[in-house]
């Protein structure tokens, strides 16, 4: 039975990025710039300030595949660069202000990052 939980997210997982995917550049100062697929996203943070509720929405959030991550885990400065609408745009990993890492396991397998990002062009 695990078996076939494992084939049904290997399916969900190549389906999503076939459906949503987006191709993006994935940069870290001193690495290769890598060519990926990426889901792009966003999260929606809340938080209380002097006791007042407050939402926030992220940038933007990308799934990236962690086998297509080939410098291991995401880190903080690293740097997506995207074409949205025909303008070249970069997003830095970030920690949101929530006090949430900067990424997160999308998945139980752990086979998908969710990546937290901030526009910075």
């Amino acid at each position: 039975m695990s078996n076939l939980f494992a084939k049904a997210r290997a399916f969900m997982s190549t389906g999503l990025q076939a459906a949503a995917g987006v191709s993006v550049t994935y940069s870290r100062v001193g690495e290769t710039a890598l060519t990926l697929t990426a889901v792009p996203g966003r999260t929606v943070f809340s938080s209380t300030l002097d006791g007042t509720a407050k939402i926030e929405f992220g940038d933007r959030d990308y799934l990236v595949e962690s086998a297509d991550l080939t410098y291991g885990e995401p880190a903080l400065g690293d740097r997506i660069t995207e074409v949205i609408d025909g303008t070249t745009t970069v997003f830095e990993i970030v920690t949101p202000n929530t006090g949430e890492p900067a990424w997160r396991w999308s998945d139980p397998a752990h086979t998908r990052w969710r990546i937290h990002m901030k526009k910075v062009s």
